[in-house]
């Protein structure tokens, strides 16, 4: 399915015009292995959340409860650094990079859609590791046009038993590429995997 879907996204860019290393480029890509290697610098909303995890502190009753209405409300805002890393399927000694000018991301829990939201800042991404600034608002996913509370109980539920949630959550992205002829949405969310140390992921 994935590689019925990349042969059309290329032969697609190929009838509009773009160069043979371009289109090439596109398709590394769309084929590449991502994954979400550390988080540093985590704000929500001012509050920073890696000065807490260090110093083993958790929210107050009333910013949960400040956090949570800013979710529901969507005004909620996060910062962070992201460590994402890039592997290709298809190896080239030629250099490739990509320019994603916008990012929609999704958050699910045990399979159930939460959080989802937008980064509109341009990012550049390099085969290897890419550390990327972001800020992004955070809103509650949908299911049709109701809000879906499911996930975002299930999240909450999580963080309140204080455990390590990493083989609970999945975290996708959506880019949309910058192309000489505008850009092109990612059809499907791509999987961001997780690394295997908990201690590799803050650093």
């Amino acid at each position: 399915m994935n590689k019925t879907r990349n042969l059309t996204l290329l032969l697609a860019l190929l009838l509009v015009g773009l160069s043979c290393k371009q289109a090439q480029d596109i398709k590394a890509f769309t084929e590449a292995k991502y994954s979400l290697q550390s988080v540093k610098n985590i704000k929500l909303n001012g509050i920073d959340v890696e000065q807490r995890i260090q110093e083993r502190r958790g929210f107050s009753n009333e910013e949960r409860d400040s956090l949570l209405t800013t979710v529901t409300s969507n005004s909620l805002k996060v910062s962070a650094t992201l460590g994402l890393h890039v592997t290709f399927e298809d190896k080239s000694e030629d250099k490739r990079d990509l320019t994603i000018t916008r990012l929609e991301w999704l958050l699910e829990v045990d399979g159930e859609d939460a959080l989802t939201g937008v980064i509109e800042d341009t990012l550049v991404l390099q085969e290897g590791l890419n550390r990327l600034s972001i800020t992004t608002p955070v809103g509650l996913a949908s299911d049709g046009d109701m809000p879906n509370f499911t996930g975002l109980s299930r999240l909450i539920t999580l963080l309140g038993q204080k455990v390590d949630i990493r083989q609970r959550v999945t975290f996708k992205i959506k880019p949309t590429i910058e192309t000489p002829v505008g850009g092109i949405e990612s059809p499907a969310f791509i999987t961001v995997s997780k690394p295997s140390s908990l201690v590799a992921f803050f650093k």
